[in-house]
Order: structure tokens, then sequence, then C-alpha cells
């Protein structure tokens, strides 16, 4: 019990010192007297003092208590409401992967859906990697220098590719009364196309120059193994953004989220519940320990006032009848106990804090 009022300096008058000092100065003035059933004045200073420190504890730990109440309350709504949003998120996955089944037969596996996407984006590497030496060897006939062939090589591949991509988006779309829609997929069918011909030709006359096979064969060789590869990346573009697999993992990835958020909510409750039991435990055992030791302090008091009588040997009792009847020192029911109602009753939440009165029971 550090740094408490009886620690303060030597001379306080509640020290252990000065307890012994009036302990044995009343017992040699006999006061009070060896039946009387009142305490002494000095224990009955002590006995309000002690009181009115635990009124003032429990005072301390209500205004604590309200703000770390607060912040339990808070984290409750909180997973209360993540707890609510994750439902919801798993119901919208459910009608999604309800709704994939009713279209493709099955369920939506989540790791074929992304190896799905990862080989899609590894074929657009591939196309663009062959693409470029292809046709580097083509525009540096053209007579251009060494980057400006690399430009027109990597801004044709890029052209092609991202017309394929978005092509086979777009065939997803309704075209009923979206003029714009067909307009978008005529352009990204026929410029691509336009440019395919027009390598294939340049490619022709490349290879005439260094081979003798037949120039309308070298045309039509060109312009098939342009449009399967155009076509083939239009198809798997289709299928990779069907809009049924696109709704069930963006409800999926939904859901991930709200998993996270219910576990940082959860989190964030249980670390203000472990807070505020944690005040709570050192409140009421800082209350116990002014009790006990208080306690300890009027028994060094009575065992010094006893030795210090001289009328003891003449009593029929072996202490005085006060020595029974020390007074209960009670800490008030709010410290003692924790309310985890988050909805109190309203009479119970603008209640004030009761007065302590000092009470003087038997034990």
């Amino acid at each position: 019990m550090a740094k408490n009022w009886w620690q303060v300096w030597i001379f306080n008058p509640y020290g252990t010192f000065n307890i012994k000092r009036q302990g044995r100065i009343d017992g040699k003035l006999g006061i009070p007297p060896w039946h009387s059933e009142q305490q002494p004045d000095f224990l009955r200073e002590l006995y309000h003092l002690t009181q009115t420190t635990l009124e003032s504890l429990v005072e301390r730990w209500h205004h604590l208590d309200r703000t770390l109440k607060g912040a339990w309350v808070n984290a409750t709504l909180r997973q209360q409401q993540a707890e609510k949003e994750l439902v919801e998120a798993a119901e919208r996955e459910e009608q999604a992967q309800r709704r994939h089944d009713e279209i493709h037969g099955r369920r939506l596996a989540v790791p074929d859906s992304r190896s799905r996407a990862f080989f899609y984006w590894l074929a657009v590497a591939v196309i663009l990697i062959c693409e470029f030496p292809l046709n580097a060897v083509v525009f540096q006939q053209l007579g251009v220098s060494y980057y400006e062939t690399w430009l027109m090589t990597g801004g044709i591949a890029i052209a092609m590719v991202a017309c394929a991509h978005f092509l086979g988006e777009q065939l997803h779309l309704p075209v009923d009364g979206r003029p714009k829609v067909i307009v978008n997929r005529i352009l990204l069918a026929i410029v691509p196309f336009t440019a395919i011909v027009l390598v294939a030709m340049l490619r022709r006359d490349h290879m005439r120059q260094i081979s003798n096979l037949d120039p309308a064969e070298l045309l039509g060789t060109n312009l098939i193994i342009n449009a399967l590869i155009f076509w083939a990346l239009t198809y798997y573009s289709y299928k990779l953004h069907d809009p049924v697999v696109e709704a069930v993992l963006v409800a999926i990835t939904r859901r991930l989220i709200k998993e996270h958020q219910l576990h940082l909510a959860e989190k964030a409750t249980a670390t203000a519940r472990i807070n505020r039991q944690t005040s709570h435990r050192e409140a009421l055992q800082d209350a116990n320990g002014w009790i006990s030791e208080v306690r300890r302090r009027a028994a060094l008091y009575r065992r010094t006032h006893l030795r210090a009588r001289s009328d003891r040997d003449q009593q029929p009792t072996a202490v005085p009848e006060w020595f029974n009847r020390e007074p209960a020192l009670t800490i008030h029911e709010e410290l003692t106990r924790l309310e985890w109602d988050i909805h109190p009753r309203l009479e119970v939440q603008e209640q004030a804090i009761p007065a302590m009165a000092f009470r003087a029971t038997t034990r």
C-alpha cells in the first residue's frame, strides 16, 4: 500500500509510530471503558477516513468505467454490425453460386477461377512477346530506325491484344436498344482484322524476297495464323469475363473482406473487454488493500492499547467489549461487480452514485 495517506511522512497521525503511541496513551488512560461498546475516537476517525477513501475510489472508478464501458459497447456494436454484414455477404455469395450452378451446371471453385485468370494473362504475355520479333523483322524493311521499328511493333501488338480483350468483354453486353454496343463490337473486330491483313501483306513481301513460295499461300498462311490468335484470345476473354462468374467472384471477395472486418471487430471487442476487466481488478484490489491495511493498523492499535491498560487483569473478559465491535468497511456494489448490459434500463443509467454512509455493525 505505497503512497497512501498513512505513509506520506513519518509523523502522519495514522502511521505505525503514531498508532502505537496513541494506543499506549489511550490504554494508560483507560479510554474507552472496558465494557463500552463504542470504538475509541482514534479508531472511529481512522474508519471514517477509510470509508471516505473507499467512496472516493468508487467515484473515480465510476468515471473511469464510463470511458471503458463506452469503448467496449462501441466495439461490441461494431462487431454485431460486422456479423450482420458478413451474413448478408454470405447470402449474396450463395445466390451468385446458385445462379452459376443453374447456368454452368456446377458451383464455382475459387482456385479454378484464379487459375483461369492466371493462364489468360500468361497467354496475353506470350502473345505480346512473340509478336515483337515477328513484326519487327517485317517493319525493318520499311527503312525506319531501330527504335521506330520496335515502337510500331509494340503499338500494334498491344493494340491487337487490347482489342481482343475488350471485344470478348463486349460480347456479354446486351444489344437491345444499345447501338453503342454494336458500334464498339464492329470497330473492335474490323480494326484489328484490317491491321492483320496489312501486316500479313508486309510479311508476304518479306518472305517472297527470301523464298520461292507462292505469294498467295504466304498471305493466306499469315492471315489464318493471326486471325486464329486474335479470335482465340477474344474467346478466352469472353469466357473469362462471364458476368455470372464475375458476380460470384465479387461476392466471394466481399465476403472475405467482411470476414476480415469481423475478425478486427472481434479483436477490438476482446481488447476493450480485457482492458475493462484489468482496470476493474486493479481498482478492486486497491480498495481491498485499503481495507486490509486499515484492519491491520486497527489491530496494532488494539494490541498496543491492551498491553498499556493497567486494569486488564481485574476484568472478567480477556479483551474489552469494543474489541468485538469492529465496524464493517464496505465496498459499494458498483466496484465489486461489472455490468455488461449493452442497453441498461433508463433508471439505472441515470441514477447517481449512492452515498456510502459509515456503518458500525458487528462483523
